[in-house]
């Protein structure tokens, strides 16, 4: 499973003033979710966030907190609403019944593997059978897209291989103090090394393409949303662009004649 690993608004002039509008709204409406964040428009609400927690394949570090981890799954989840959005648009294939299935067996055993029960986890985090299938499908097909579209540019050939093995192959082993096999006897595992760093490198460069030209908002504080009988436009609240428009200085102007 994929859930990839936060630009805050330039136009909202200031948070409270955001916060003071979306509760105002919020005192004649039954506010039923918070907005996480906003990407193109659509928002991630809290509840999002709760769920991907659980879900996804991103663990806590030792000693994280739980909000350092919720800030790592929430930018893991604007990415994959960006990756989805482009796996879509170039029609990628979907992932079918059985690898779902398998999906889900391994979220399962993981669970497990924690010492969790996953059908206490899933309903804690208000979460049923088919809206994680439909999470991993998601996940799923983000992996599939990468594949076809990064895969052939991955591909190593013996100069790409050599470099591998100059580069990083060589200095590691003599820094970890073994001995270096020559080039010919390593040839596959430094071509498909060579691949997997490409392979990185290309998502890595995709994914920071995907940022700069979406709009994403980030709520520290997350904002109330209210239901349908007095629904805020997202626009209106956070519409955001990759870098604020320069400041020009005015222009000085000559005093009056004498």
């Amino acid at each position: 499973m994929i859930l990839q690993e936060t630009v805050v608004c330039p136009r909202i002039r200031s948070l409270l003033a955001c916060l003071a509008f979306a509760l105002a709204l919020a005192a004649t409406a039954d506010v039923v979710d918070r907005i996480a964040a906003t990407v193109n428009d659509v928002a991630i609400p809290e509840s999002e966030v709760r769920k991907a927690m659980v879900v996804s394949a991103l663990q806590p570090e030792p000693a994280e907190s739980r909000d350092a981890f919720r800030g790592r799954v929430l930018d893991a989840l604007i990415d994959q609403h960006l990756e989805y959005e482009d796996a879509q648009r170039f029609g990628s294939a979907p992932p079918d019944a059985a690898e779902i299935e398998a999906a889900m067996r391994r979220l399962q055993d993981r669970l497990r593997a924690e010492g969790k029960d996953p059908e206490s986890e899933f309903t804690r985090a208000g979460l049923t059978a088919g809206e994680v299938r439909a999470s991993l499908e998601r996940q799923l097909a983000i992996q599939r897209y990468l594949r076809d579209r990064f895969n052939p540019v991955a591909l190593a050939d013996e100069t790409k291989a050599r470099e591998e093995y100059e580069k990083y192959y060589v200095p590691e082993r003599r820094a970890a103090g073994l001995a270096v096999p020559p080039f010919e006897s390593v040839l596959e595992e430094v071509r498909r090394r060579s691949q997997e760093r490409t392979f990185q490198e290309e998502i890595e460069k995709w994914r920071k393409d995907l940022r700069e030209k979406a709009r994403v908002g980030v709520y520290r504080i997350p904002i109330p949303v209210p239901t349908e009988r007095a629904r805020i436009s997202l626009s209106s609240i956070a519409k955001v662009t990759p870098t604020p428009p320069p400041r020009v200085p005015p222009t000085p102007t000559s005093g009056p004649k004498k």
